[in-house]
C-alpha cells in the first residue's frame, strides 16, 4: 500500500472518531437538555391544568373537556386525569412518531421524560391528580437534524483538511519523486544529482545520494583514467606517444584477415636514417625533438579517417596502415611525407640532408603478413638504393582489378531494390564454450559475375554515397527474418551516423514493432570509433529501443586511443574488446593488465564483456582468469554462411 493512501486512511479514521467522539458527547448533551426541557414543559402544563380545574365544577363533562382543551392546543404524549384512588377518569394519548428519525436512532438514544404532576383541589379537598407528558417526537427532530449538521460539518472539515494536506503531500512528494527516480537511474546505471529539497528531514537523504553519486562518478572516472593509462603503457610508443609495434601487428592482422576490413590498402614503411648519428652530433634532446616532430608529420597523414593507423614499429621505423588506398594514393602520402620531413631540415631539428626512405606494399584482403613485411623490406631496399630521401613500392602477388568507382552507385541502387544481400554470421560464445550470439556480417551478391562481395568491399561507398541508413535498416530486416527461422540471439552492426538520425530511429522502431516477439533475442553494436562524439545520440538510441529488450554495446572497445567514454552514460550492456589487445594476450603483461581492468569496471556496471579475434588455446585460458565472459574469433567456430 502507498504512503499516500495509508495517510489518506489515517485522515478517514481520524475524521470518523472524531465525529464519533463528537456526536455521541453532542448528542447526550443535547438529550440532557432536552429531557430537562420537556419537563419543564410537562410540569409547567399540569400545574396550569390543575390550577383551572380546582377552579371549575368537577363533573365529567367539564374535566374532559379541560383536558382536551389542553391536549388539543399543545404537543403532549399524555394527558391523564385521575380519582384519589388512581383510577383514571379522562386520559388523552399521541403516540405519533418523529417524521424522518430512523428508528435505530431513537432507540440508541431514548429521551427518559419525567411525568408532570399536579394536584386537582375540590375546596379544602383533594378531586384528584393531573398527569402530563410532553411528546418528545419534535425533540428526536431536533436531535436528529443537530446530528446530521454536526455530521456534515465534521465530514466537510475532513476533506478540506484532507485535500490540504493532499496539496502539502504532493509538494513534498516532488523531492521524493526525484529521490525515487535517482534511485531507479542508479540501478539502470546511470548516475544524476538532485536539488535539494527545502524539508530538513529530506535535505539529508538528498545530500547523501548526491555525494554517493559523485563519489560513484569520480570513482569510475578514475577506473577510466586508470585504464587509458593502462592502455598507453601497454600499446604506447613513451617517446612519440604513436601506437607501438604489438598493438600496430595486431591491427594489421585485422585489416587482413576481417570481412569487415577494406579489401586493399597500402602498408607505408618510413625508416629515419642515421639515428645515432644526429643523437651525437646534436644531443639527444634535439633527436628526440625530431624523432617527435616526424613521427607528427607522419600521423597527419591519417586526415580524419579512422581506420588509418600509424605507429613506430622501433627506434627508426615508422609505418602507416591506411587501407582502401591504391597504388598511385601510395605514392602521393609518400611524397606528402618527404615534403614534410624536409621542413624539419629548414627549421634545424636535424642537420642531415638524407632523412628517411619510404617503403610503399599494396596488399589484398587474405594476405599474410610475412608476406607483406617481406615486400615492404623490398620496398625500402628500392628506397635506399634510389638515393637520398627515396620511395620504393611493391604490389601484391594477389592484386585483382578492383571495380571502378563509377560503377558503385548504380550497382548498390539495384542492390537495395532487388534486396541483393545476405547474410553470415560468425558465433561468439561465453567463456565456458556456450552460445551466447552469432555475428551477422552482410555480403552483395554481384548481379553479373554471380561473385559473394565481403562487407568491407562495399562499405567504403556505402559511407561515401550516404547509404548508411539505407543498409542499417536492410541489415535488420534481414536479422528479423533470421529470427523467425532460428532461435539463436543475433548481433547487429550499426552505424554512429545511423543512431544519431531521428528518421532512422522511428524506422527502426516501426520494424521492431512489427518483430516485437522477437526483439529481445537482438543486439546492437556500434563501432567504438564511431561514436566517441556521439555518445549522447547512442544513450538516446539505448534509451529508446531497451524497452523492446534489445541489448546495446560496443564493437572494437578500445581500438582507438581517445579516452575511455564514462560507461556509466550509456546505458550499455556489453563490451566487445578489440582483437589488437587480445592478440598473443598470454604473452604481453601489459595488455593482461589492460584488459583486467576493463572487465572490472565492466563487471561494475552490469556489462558483458566479449573478447575478439580469439585465436589460441592459451589466450582463451588466459582471458578466463582475466574474467573476460565472452569470446569471439577463429577458436570459437569456422564461419557460418
Amino acid at each position: 500500500m502507498s504512503l499516500f493512501r495509508q495517510l489518506w486512511m489515517m485522515i478517514i479514521l481520524a475524521t470518523l472518531v472524531a465525529f464519533a467522539g463528537s456526536f455521541i458527547v453532542s448528542v447526550y448533551t443535547a438529550r440532557g437538555y432536552l429531557e430537562q426541557q420537556l419537563f419543564t414543559q410537562s410540569n409547567d402544563n399540569a400545574s396550569s391544568l390543575a390550577l383551572s380545574m380546582s377552579q371549575q365544577s368537577k363533573d365529567q363533562a367539564t374535566i374532559e373537556l379541560n383536558v382536551a382543551a389542553l391536549f388539543d392546543t399543545g404537543h403532549f404524549e399524555l394527558i391523564r386525569f385521575s380519582d384519589n384512588h388512581g383510577k383514571t377518569l379522562v386520559e388523552r394519548k399521541n403516540n405519533d412518531k418523529a417524521d424522518g428519525v430512523p428508528n435505530w436512532f431513537v432507540q440508541t438514544f431514548p429521551l427518559q421524560i419525567a411525568f408532570g404532576k399536579a394536584q386537582v383541589s375540590d375546596g379544602w379537598k383533594q378531586a384528584g391528580t393531573v398527569t402530563v407528558v410532553a411528546h418528545s417526537r419534535f425533540a428526536y427532530q431536533a436531535l436528529w437534524e443537530g446530528a446530521m449538521r454536526l455530521f456534515v460539518w465534521i465530514i466537510g472539515a475532513g476533506l478540506v483538511c484532507g485535500a490540504g494536506l493532499q496539496l502539502l503531500l504532493n509538494w513534498v512528494k516532488k523531492p521524493i519523486t526525484q529521490m525515487v527516480e535517482q534511485a531507479e537511474a542508479i540501478s539502470e546505471r546511470r548516475f544524476i544529482t538532485i536539488p535539494e529539497p527545502r524539508y530538513k528531514e529530506l535535505k539529508s537523504v538528498v545530500n547523501a545520494m548526491n555525494t554517493m553519486v559523485s563519489r560513484v562518478k569520480t570513482m569510475f572516472s578514475e577506473q577510466a583514467a586508470r585504464i587509458d593509462a593502462l592502455r598507453s603503457e601497454a600499446n604506447r610508443d613513451a617517446l612519440t606517444q604513436l601506437p607501438n609495434r604489438s598493438f600496430f601487428m595486431g591491427r594489421l592482422s585485422q585489416a587482413l584477415e576481417d570481412d569487415e576490413a577494406a579489401p586493399s590498402g597500402i602498408l607505408l614503411i618510413m625508416r629515419l636514417h642515421n639515428l645515432a648519428e644526429v643523437n651525437r652530433r646534436l644531443g639527444r634532446e634535439r633527436a628526440d625533438q625530431f624523432l617527435q616532430m616526424a613521427a607528427g608529420q607522419l600521423a597527419s597523414l591519417t586526415g580524419q579517417e579512422p581506420d588509418r593507423l600509424v605507429a613506430r614499429l622501433n627506434g627508426a621505423d615508422f609505418a602507416l596502415l591506411a587501407p582502401g588506398l591504391d597504388r598511385q594514393q601510395g605514392l602521393d602520402l609518400a611524397k606528402e611525407l618527404h615534403q614534410g620531413l624536409a621542413e624539419l631540415r629548414q627549421h634545424e631539428l636535424t642537420d642531415a640532408d638524407d632523412l628517411a626512405a619510404i617503403g610503399i606494399a599494396t596488399y589484398q584482403h587474405n594476405d599474410s603478413i610475412s608476406q607483406l613485411l617481406a615486400g615492404t623490406d623490398q620496398a625500402l631496399a628500392q628506397a635506399e638504393s634510389s638515393g637520398a630521401n627515396g620511395t620504393g613500392h611493391v604490389s601484391s602477388a594477389s592484386a585483382n582489378q578492383a571495380l571502378p568507382a563509377q560503377d558503385w552507385q548504380p550497382l548498390l541502387q539495384k542492390a537495395f531494390k532487388n534486396h541483393s544481400f545476405e547474410l553470415a554470421s560468425f558465433p561468439a560464445i561465453m567463456i565456458d564454450g556456450q552460445p551466447l550470439h552469432r555475428e551477422l556480417l552482410l555480403r552483395l551478391r554481384h548481379p553479373e559475375t554471380n561473385e559473394l562481395l565481403t562487407a568491407g568491399t562495399f562499405m567504403p561507398f556505402i559511407s561515401r554515397l550516404g547509404m548508411s541508413n539505407t543498409l542499417d535498416l536492410e541489415s535488420v530486416r534481414l536479422a528479423c527474418a533470421e529470427l523467425k527461422l532460428h532461435e539463436a540471439q543475433l548481433a547487429v552492426n550499426l552505424e554512429a551516423k545511423s543512431i544519431a538520425d531521428e528518421q532512422f530511429i522511428e524506422e527502426l522502431l516501426s520494424i521492431l514493432q512489427q518483430h516485437k516477439h522477437s526483439t529481445d533475442r537482438l543486439w546492437f553494436e556500434v563501432n567504438e570509433f564511431g561514436f566517441r562524439d556521439e555518445i549522447t545520440a547512442l544513450a538516446n538510441f539505448a534509451q529508446k529501443v531497451r524497452p523492446l529488450g534489445c541489448k546495446i554495446g560496443i564493437k572494437h572497445f578500445g581500438r582507438h586511443f581517445g579516452s575511455i567514454p564514462q560507461l556509466y552514460e550509456l546505458q550499455l550492456d556489453y563490451l566487445k574488446i578489440d582483437g589488437s589487445f587480445i592478440q598473443s594476450i598470454d604473452q604481453h603483461l601489459g595488455n593482461q593488465n589492460l584488459v583486467k581492468a576493463i572487465t572490472g569496471i565492466a563487471s561494475g556496471h552490469g556489462l558483458i564483456t566479449i573478447a575478439e579475434r580469439v585465436q589460441t588455446k592459451n589466450e582463451w585460458e588466459m582471458l578466463k582468469t582475466l574474467g573476460i565472459n565472452g569470446l569471439s574469433g577463429p577458436i570459437a567456430s569456422t564461419p557460418l554462411s
